[in-house]
């Protein structure tokens, strides 16, 4: 199986940190990433500028609002819907600094999805910080009709697109946002393997 050894195109993700010569801080999260924020916020806060926009889905998510509006105010945005979020940075970034750093936590689906967003604006992947959080479900893209299935926790998973039983790989492309999925019962269609769930 492929997840037995390190594959080099899956993304690496690490606790967020401030960037001691960012001339200004943006910080993106959803859900449990909400946590990963409030734990950079518990560090000593820059003399920058920080700012938060906050995607709020669940009830449980107003906690961690909550104690990031304690500390920041007026510079945390709350947001209960993606597109209003994703809206708000679009017209946050062209008045942003040169030099102004991106922090973004979440479920993997969500970080990529700013990713995407942000490449636009002349954002690379490696000039964001990313931390993944809560579910480890994944986006998967099939290779054959070139749709994108998300929300996968299993080990195969019928496509969206398609409806092929898609295995889903670890090679990861950065583009798509999303792991490749390659169809499992190409060669003997109906025959598939133990179906598991190993991504929760």
């Amino acid at each position: 199986m492929e997840h037995g050894y390190s594959i080099k195109s899956k993304p690496q993700y690490t606790p967020l940190h401030w960037h001691e010569k960012a001339t200004g801080h943006l910080l993106l999260a959803h859900g449990a990433g909400g946590q990963a924020l409030i734990n950079l916020l518990q560090q000593s806060l820059p003399r920058q500028q920080v700012s938060v926009l906050y995607l709020q889905q669940t009830a449980a998510d107003a906690e961690y609002a909550a104690k990031m509006k304690a500390v920041l105010d007026a510079d945390c945005h709350v947001f209960t819907a993606e597109a209003s979020l994703q809206n708000a940075l679009k017209l946050m970034l062209p008045f942003m600094y040169m030099g102004t750093r991106l922090y973004v936590a979440g479920a993997e689906g969500f970080i990529w999805s700013m990713t995407a967003l942000l490449k636009p604006f002349g954002i690379a992947p490696a000039d964001i910080m990313q931390q993944q959080t809560g579910t480890m479900a994944r986006s998967v893209y099939c290779v054959h009709c070139k749709a994108t299935t998300h929300h996968v926790t299993t080990n195969i998973t019928p496509c969206a697109g398609c409806g092929s039983m898609l295995f889903v790989r670890d090679h990861f492309s950065r583009n798509m946002g999303a792991y490749m999925g390659l169809m499992v019962d190409a060669e003997s269609p109906g025959e598939l393997p133990e179906i598991e769930e190993i991504y929760r």
